[in-house]
């Protein structure tokens, strides 16, 4: 995921918007240093490549780089720099919390995708657009190396219907009345429409699969209720896609999986705890 250099200055200025007023108080900035990441417990890694772009704007060259998406054990070198001691901390923080927060999101959706897939090969785990306001880019590239794709990036590439947009049309049936329409608004898109826990969400999951909806996703259904919900669609129309989201977490996802569900959606991913990762600086 490409992040520009205005992107990389911004994240530094954070940190530093004047200098860097201990290292200047030492005197001891121009001095080489050696600059080290290692992961303090077993990961998936994410994140590196956008730290070493904010360890080369800082004037340091990197000597050794793990790529996103590897499995790294306990004590593994995630990066690896030299140059100007100045330098080294003047990237540190900044890289080290890039590092621990996507290595913590990418770690746990490994997770996710691994205890789904012990369960059922063919399910896939999704990410919603529900995450922390402002790093939707980073939090999708952090998924992504722990193999979670996403489900939503914004309100412009996709079309999901909710309940909130069906009350301005008067309900459900209005909705069906005018799909074919909706269609031809939209022909390169697929419509997906979300089903809330309602008594009468199996009659409308069937109405839209009988009306030809590309999708349905279902919200905060219990797997169970959903198992027999699935059954019955399938007969009605075996092509369409079906979606469960909604408290979805590594601690019931395997019940998910085996729901007949074609995708998991989750926000959990988003909320992992960081990874721990210790940095080492010395002198050269």
């Amino acid at each position: 995921m490409y992040f520009s250099p205005q992107e990389i200055a911004v994240l530094i200025q954070e940190d530093q918007p004047f200098l860097d007023l201990t290292t200047r108080m030492l005197g001891i900035g121009g001095k080489a240093a050696v600059m080290c990441f290692r992961c303090r417990q077993d990961i998936t890694v994410a994140g590196t490549e956008l730290a070493a772009q904010i360890l080369d704007a800082c004037g340091l060259t990197m000597t050794e780089s793990q790529l996103s998406g590897a499995l790294a054990a306990t004590g593994s070198i995630l990066l690896a720099a030299e140059g100007p001691a100045s330098a080294a901390h003047s990237a540190w923080k900044v890289a080290q919390n890039l590092l621990e927060y996507a290595c913590g999101i990418a770690t746990y959706a490994g997770q996710l995708v691994q205890q789904t897939q012990s369960v059922n090969p063919q399910v896939a785990v999704v990410a919603t657009r529900k995450n922390i306001p402002g790093i939707r880019r980073f939090a999708a590239m952090a998924a992504l190396a722990g193999g979670v794709m996403p489900h939503r990036l914004g309100l412009s590439e996709s079309v999901l219907v909710f309940d909130q947009h069906l009350a301005f049309l008067g309900g459900l049936s209005p909705f069906l009345q005018q799909l074919a329409q909706y269609r031809r608004r939209v022909p390169s898109s697929k419509i997906v429409v979300e089903v809330q826990k309602t008594d009468h969400a199996l009659t409308d999951a069937l109405a839209l699969a009988q009306a030809g909806v590309a999708g349905i996703q279902f919200d905060k259904l219990p797997p169970g209720l959903l198992a027999g919900i699935a059954a019955q669609l399938r007969v009605v129309a075996p092509e369409v896609m079906l979606f469960a989201a909604g408290g979805i977490t590594l601690a019931n996802i395997q019940s998910y999986a085996a729901s007949g569900m074609d995708a998991l959606v989750t926000s959990a991913v988003y909320h992992a705890t960081p990874a721990d990762i210790g940095v080492e600086i010395r002198p050269a």
